[in-house]
């Protein structure tokens, strides 16, 4: 299958963190490139980190590799809290398991443009160090294990 250029729609990427740990919306958009394709083994996106935006909170994968590729703009990717500047042809890779916490910032007033792939491990759990969080196959949880209400249930 051929997705030619621009013919995948773009959405509107929205946090689903709990509060307080929600990122509102408008900090990115990206294009489900894999979906569209109807690949299921892994998820590749392309994104646009809009200036001032950030792509998510710190954390790392106990089972999912990540792995960008710059396509334009600039990005500081934050690493276990040390920043490097990134641009077009730099990629970076997050092996599942590796305890190496990161996020990406857009510290520039131009778009940042990047490709984003991940596996689609069903077990997976994301750690989120230095927040009361935890992602989980069943939902977001205090550190407790105690699950975060999700957008609609009754408080």
């Amino acid at each position: 299958m051929i997705l030619e250029k621009d013919s995948v729609p773009e959405t509107e990427g929205v946090s689903s963190y709990p509060a307080p740990y929600d990122l509102g919306r408008g900090n990115l958009h990206y294009r489900h490139l894999t979906d569209a394709g109807g690949l299921t083994q892994f998820g590749a996106a392309l994104e646009v980190l809009h200036p001032g935006g950030q792509s998510s909170q710190m954390h790392w994968e106990s089972d999912e590799d990540e792995f960008l590729y710059m396509l334009s703009g600039a990005l500081t990717v934050v690493e276990n809290g040390e920043e490097t500047v990134i641009g077009p042809g730099d990629a970076c890779c997050w092996p599942a398991g590796v305890e190496v916490a990161h996020m990406l910032r857009n510290h520039t007033d131009r778009d940042a443009t990047y490709l984003i792939v991940g596996a689609r491990h069903p077990g997976n759990v994301c750690t989120y160090p230095g927040l009361d969080l935890r992602g989980t196959p069943d939902g977001y949880t205090h550190l407790d294990g105690t699950p975060y209400p999700r957008e609609g249930d009754k408080t």
